[in-house]
Protein backbone atom coordinates (compact mmCIF):
# COMPACT_ATOMS: atom_id res chain seq x y z
CA UNK A 1 0.00 0.00 0.00
CA UNK A 2 1.32 3.41 -0.78
CA UNK A 3 2.31 5.81 1.65
CA UNK A 4 -0.25 8.44 2.19
CA UNK A 5 1.03 12.39 3.70
CA UNK A 6 0.59 13.76 6.15
CA UNK A 7 1.41 10.66 8.30
CA UNK A 8 -0.76 9.72 10.99
CA UNK A 9 -0.18 10.20 14.33
CA UNK A 10 0.13 6.46 14.72
CA UNK A 11 2.53 5.69 12.04
CA UNK A 12 5.00 8.51 13.14
CA UNK A 13 4.04 10.45 16.10
CA UNK A 14 3.48 8.00 17.96
CA UNK A 15 7.09 6.29 17.53
CA UNK A 16 9.21 9.44 18.62
CA UNK A 17 9.91 8.93 22.17
CA UNK A 18 11.54 11.69 22.89
CA UNK A 19 13.48 12.93 26.35
CA UNK A 20 12.42 15.80 25.98
CA UNK A 21 10.31 18.26 24.26
CA UNK A 22 11.61 21.76 24.17
CA UNK A 23 8.63 22.76 21.73
CA UNK A 24 8.90 27.21 20.61
CA UNK A 25 7.57 29.51 18.52
CA UNK A 26 10.45 30.80 15.69
CA UNK A 27 10.03 34.17 14.98
CA UNK A 28 10.22 36.15 11.79
CA UNK A 29 10.53 39.70 12.95
CA UNK A 30 12.64 42.34 10.90
CA UNK A 31 13.91 45.37 12.98
CA UNK A 32 15.61 48.82 11.95
CA UNK A 33 16.70 51.66 14.05
CA UNK A 34 17.94 54.70 14.30
CA UNK A 35 21.38 56.17 16.20
CA UNK A 36 19.31 57.45 18.57
CA UNK A 37 18.10 54.59 19.88
CA UNK A 38 14.67 54.18 18.46
CA UNK A 39 13.46 50.74 17.49
CA UNK A 40 10.70 49.63 14.96
CA UNK A 41 9.89 46.01 14.48
CA UNK A 42 7.96 44.24 11.82
CA UNK A 43 6.46 40.75 11.88
CA UNK A 44 7.29 39.55 7.85
CA UNK A 45 5.12 36.21 8.55
CA UNK A 46 3.10 34.32 11.50
CA UNK A 47 5.38 32.54 14.03
CA UNK A 48 5.19 28.71 13.62
CA UNK A 49 6.07 25.77 16.34
CA UNK A 50 9.63 24.40 16.27
CA UNK A 51 11.33 21.50 18.36
CA UNK A 52 14.92 20.52 18.07
CA UNK A 53 13.96 16.10 19.52
CA UNK A 54 16.53 13.85 20.97
CA UNK A 55 15.38 10.37 20.74
CA UNK A 56 15.59 7.65 23.22
CA UNK A 57 17.30 4.44 22.55
CA UNK A 58 15.35 1.28 21.26
CA UNK A 59 16.04 -1.47 19.46
CA UNK A 60 17.66 -1.73 16.12
CA UNK A 61 14.31 -2.74 14.76
CA UNK A 62 12.35 -0.02 15.39
CA UNK A 63 15.14 2.53 14.98
CA UNK A 64 15.43 1.27 11.80
CA UNK A 65 12.05 1.86 11.15
CA UNK A 66 12.02 5.24 12.19
CA UNK A 67 14.90 6.14 10.21
CA UNK A 68 13.06 4.90 7.06
CA UNK A 69 9.72 6.83 7.84
CA UNK A 70 11.93 10.18 8.34
CA UNK A 71 13.66 9.60 4.95
CA UNK A 72 10.64 8.70 3.39
CA UNK A 73 9.26 11.93 3.88
CA UNK A 74 11.58 13.80 1.44
CA UNK A 75 13.62 15.95 3.18
CA UNK A 76 10.89 18.71 3.75
CA UNK A 77 9.01 18.05 0.61
CA UNK A 78 6.57 16.01 2.64
CA UNK A 79 4.49 16.15 5.66
CA UNK A 80 3.25 14.27 9.15
CA UNK A 81 0.89 14.89 11.94
CA UNK A 82 2.37 15.59 15.05
CA UNK A 83 1.58 15.84 18.94
CA UNK A 84 3.67 16.26 21.80
CA UNK A 85 3.86 13.04 24.03
CA UNK A 86 4.73 14.47 27.45
CA UNK A 87 1.71 16.94 26.91
CA UNK A 88 -1.31 16.90 29.81
CA UNK A 89 -3.33 19.87 30.28
CA UNK A 90 -2.93 21.42 33.35
CA UNK A 91 -5.69 20.07 35.31
CA UNK A 92 -5.27 16.67 33.54
CA UNK A 93 -8.62 15.81 32.63
CA UNK A 94 -9.98 14.72 29.56
CA UNK A 95 -12.73 17.09 27.29
CA UNK A 96 -14.01 14.23 24.66
CA UNK A 97 -14.32 14.95 21.30
CA UNK A 98 -17.62 17.36 21.61
CA UNK A 99 -15.50 20.71 21.99
CA UNK A 100 -16.23 23.18 19.34
CA UNK A 101 -15.20 26.63 18.26
CA UNK A 102 -18.06 29.05 19.99
CA UNK A 103 -16.97 32.27 19.05
CA UNK A 104 -13.75 34.58 17.49
CA UNK A 105 -13.44 37.84 18.41
CA UNK A 106 -12.98 40.24 16.07
CA UNK A 107 -9.02 40.73 15.93
CA UNK A 108 -8.89 36.98 16.07
CA UNK A 109 -6.63 36.75 19.63
CA UNK A 110 -9.35 35.25 21.41
CA UNK A 111 -11.94 32.10 20.92
CA UNK A 112 -14.88 31.15 22.81
CA UNK A 113 -15.93 26.85 23.28
CA UNK A 114 -18.86 24.89 23.52
CA UNK A 115 -18.77 21.56 24.31
CA UNK A 116 -16.32 21.30 27.29
CA UNK A 117 -17.28 18.95 30.42
CA UNK A 118 -19.41 21.39 32.92
CA UNK A 119 -17.39 23.38 35.03
CA UNK A 120 -13.67 22.56 33.40
CA UNK A 121 -11.11 24.61 34.05
CA UNK A 122 -8.71 26.04 31.09
CA UNK A 123 -4.94 27.00 32.05
CA UNK A 124 -2.40 29.62 30.75
CA UNK A 125 -0.39 27.14 28.97
CA UNK A 126 -2.93 24.79 27.81
CA UNK A 127 -2.69 24.04 24.34
CA UNK A 128 -5.58 23.24 21.77
CA UNK A 129 -6.00 22.21 17.95
CA UNK A 130 -8.41 23.43 14.73
CA UNK A 131 -7.69 21.15 11.98
CA UNK A 132 -9.42 23.92 8.93
CA UNK A 133 -9.21 24.60 5.17
CA UNK A 134 -7.46 21.55 3.09
CA UNK A 135 -5.10 20.22 5.24
CA UNK A 136 -4.01 22.79 7.68
CA UNK A 137 -3.83 22.53 11.36
CA UNK A 138 -4.20 25.35 13.65
CA UNK A 139 -2.64 25.15 17.40
CA UNK A 140 -2.05 27.70 20.01
CA UNK A 141 -1.49 27.96 23.59
CA UNK A 142 -4.18 29.90 25.83
CA UNK A 143 -2.58 33.35 27.45
CA UNK A 144 -5.86 33.28 30.01
CA UNK A 145 -7.48 30.92 32.52
CA UNK A 146 -11.56 30.20 32.79
CA UNK A 147 -13.41 27.92 33.87
CA UNK A 148 -16.63 25.78 31.58
CA UNK A 149 -20.24 27.26 32.63
CA UNK A 150 -22.69 24.51 33.52
CA UNK A 151 -23.68 24.28 29.61
CA UNK A 152 -19.85 23.48 28.81
CA UNK A 153 -19.91 26.91 27.46
CA UNK A 154 -16.35 28.75 27.82
CA UNK A 155 -16.05 32.89 27.83
CA UNK A 156 -13.71 33.81 25.20
CA UNK A 157 -9.94 33.53 26.31
CA UNK A 158 -6.32 34.98 24.39
CA UNK A 159 -4.82 32.54 22.78
CA UNK A 160 -1.51 32.58 20.64
CA UNK A 161 -0.82 32.36 18.20
CA UNK A 162 -3.82 34.33 17.06
CA UNK A 163 -6.64 32.20 15.30
CA UNK A 164 -6.22 32.35 11.70
CA UNK A 165 -9.19 32.93 9.09
CA UNK A 166 -9.39 29.79 7.97
CA UNK A 167 -10.77 28.97 11.31
CA UNK A 168 -14.56 29.56 12.48
CA UNK A 169 -17.70 29.07 14.75
CA UNK A 170 -18.61 25.07 14.74
CA UNK A 171 -15.18 23.79 13.71
CA UNK A 172 -14.29 20.77 16.04
CA UNK A 173 -11.26 21.45 18.46
CA UNK A 174 -8.82 18.70 19.98
CA UNK A 175 -7.64 19.72 23.36
CA UNK A 176 -6.86 15.89 24.63
CA UNK A 177 -3.95 15.55 22.22
CA UNK A 178 -3.80 18.52 20.53
CA UNK A 179 -1.21 18.45 17.46
CA UNK A 180 -0.07 20.31 14.48
CA UNK A 181 1.58 19.20 10.93
CA UNK A 182 5.35 19.15 10.60
CA UNK A 183 8.38 18.98 8.02
CA UNK A 184 11.54 17.80 8.83
CA UNK A 185 13.62 20.23 8.96
CA UNK A 186 16.87 18.35 10.15
CA UNK A 187 17.34 14.65 11.23
CA UNK A 188 20.66 12.83 12.43
CA UNK A 189 19.53 9.01 12.13
CA UNK A 190 20.33 6.29 14.61
CA UNK A 191 23.56 4.33 15.53
CA UNK A 192 23.60 0.76 15.69
CA UNK A 193 25.48 -0.15 19.37
CA UNK A 194 26.35 -3.30 20.98
CA UNK A 195 23.52 -5.19 22.64
CA UNK A 196 21.11 -4.66 20.21
CA UNK A 197 19.74 -1.41 20.03
CA UNK A 198 20.38 2.16 18.55
CA UNK A 199 21.01 5.62 19.69
CA UNK A 200 21.78 8.75 18.94
CA UNK A 201 19.02 10.11 16.85
CA UNK A 202 17.94 14.02 16.79
CA UNK A 203 14.90 15.24 14.87
CA UNK A 204 14.50 18.87 14.42
CA UNK A 205 10.54 19.69 13.53
CA UNK A 206 9.17 22.83 12.11
CA UNK A 207 4.96 23.56 11.86
CA UNK A 208 3.93 23.41 7.66
CA UNK A 209 1.25 25.88 7.55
Amino acid sequence: MALSFPYALDFLSDHIKAAQIPLTLRRFDETSGTARGQVWSTQLAPPIWTATVPLVARSWAEARAVDAKILALDGMAKTFLWADPAYMSACYGRVGGNVTVASVSSDRTAIGLSGLPPGYPVSIGDRLSVAHGTDRVWFATFAEEGVADAAGDLAELSVYPYVPFGVSVGAAVEMDRPYFKAMVEDYTGFSAMPGKYSQGASLTLLQKV
